[in-house]
């Protein structure tokens, strides 16, 4: 699946940190896949720290962004679990900017 920076940044928030055995090495094996590596923490300029209202935040560089998308294998279980929990957020109308690519991907076009 192609993501876009933003996209992976959400993924990572939205997989859940529990499972069983199985599960878990499969969201990890997607958590490693799905996240940045050196090269591309310093291609991107990703910073991430807490803002003056002491919320978590994460900033790239939009231009670099555009420059790359990362196709990303992700397997069947994992995939299931993403779509659950987008048309969770979805049903409970808490899509946000982050998470509307991602529900688009997953659930309206995925084949």
């Amino acid at each position: 699946m192609k993501l876009e920076v933003h996209e992976r940044i959400a993924l990572l928030q939205l997989l859940p940190t529990e499972d069983g055995y199985a599960g878990l090495k499969s969201l990890r094996r997607a958590r490693e896949m799905i996240s940045f590596d050196g090269d591309e923490i310093e291609f991107y300029g990703i910073t991430s720290g807490y803002g003056p209202d002491g919320k978590p935040f994460t900033n790239w560089n939009p231009t670099k962004a555009m420059e790359q998308v990362k196709d990303v294998p992700i397997d069947e279980y994992v995939t299931d679990i993403i779509r659950k929990a987008l048309v969770d957020i979805e049903s409970k109308h808490d899509l946000t900017e982050q998470t509307f690519s991602l529900y688009e991907k997953f659930v309206v076009m995925y084949q």
